[in-house]
């Protein structure tokens, strides 16, 4: 539903360029460092984390990039520590990732740190639009 003084056109436009915004500015900070970890290396550690039985070719899907890209920048993972690779014992092909334990502290530290930033950034806001915000996004990417 628009807002007061909004009609579904203008409440398109609204949404549609605070995505523009919230995009742009998600790239500027991509290169940021979280504990260590760049934007890359924690979305690639933090979806091996939240997968029953995570794999290279799953996450390649998942993303929509070349196997051979998430390959690399896993091995990249891996020789930092913060990932193994092992055998999938329901795939004989297939190698199972899975976190070290430098690699589920990372993670948490890292997404600590960003949850503390979107507090910050919604603490004036009223609990009950935090909420709705919350279900509201979440049903926007399920959708």
């Amino acid at each position: 539903m628009p807002g007061p003084g909004l009609d579904a056109s203008d409440a398109l436009d609204a949404i549609h360029r605070a995505m523009i915004l919230f995009s742009r500015g998600s790239r500027v900070r991509s290169n940021e460092l979280y504990e260590g970890l760049g934007f890359v290396p924690y979305t690639l550690l933090s979806s091996v984390d939240l997968a029953d039985c995570a794999h290279a070719a799953d996450l390649a899907q998942e993303y929509g990039l070349d196997p051979s890209t998430v390959s690399r920048q896993l091995a990249e993972l891996e020789d930092a520590g913060l990932l193994v690779r092992g055998p999938d014992p329901h795939h004989s092909r297939k190698q199972r990732l899975e976190l070290t334990a430098a690699g589920r502290c990372a993670v948490a530290t890292t997404r600590a740190a960003q949850r503390e930033r979107l507090a910050e950034r919604l603490q004036d806001w009223p609990r009950h639009d935090v909420t709705e915000f919350g279900r509201l996004l979440t049903r926007f990417v399920a959708d």
